[in-house]
């Protein structure tokens, strides 16, 4: 398991993350079955790749004792993203 965290992410910049892997037999594809696809997750917060604005939210049923904030929260995350090796 990797964990790459980055506290700041500056706009219009690419971040490249290289892994390399070593193992202790040559590689058959028995092997390369055990170690199959890498599957990534990630979240990017306050980032919107779809550049959809919300720029009015009607509440339209009262529900007592909630109170709705007055902003939105962006975020950016993968569900299933799987590279194959």
């Amino acid at each position: 398991k990797i964990l790459w965290t980055m506290t700041k992410f500056p706009g219009g910049s690419e971040q490249t993350l290289k892994v390399k892997v070593t193992l202790e037999k040559a590689c058959t594809s028995q092997i390369r079955r055990e170690i199959g696809p890498v599957n990534m997750n990630f979240e990017i917060p306050m980032f919107n790749v779809s550049n959809l604005n919300v720029r009015y939210l009607r509440i339209a049923e009262n529900m007592p004792g909630y109170s709705p904030y007055r902003w939105v929260r962006y975020v950016t995350q993968s569900y299933s993203y799987v590279c194959r090796m």
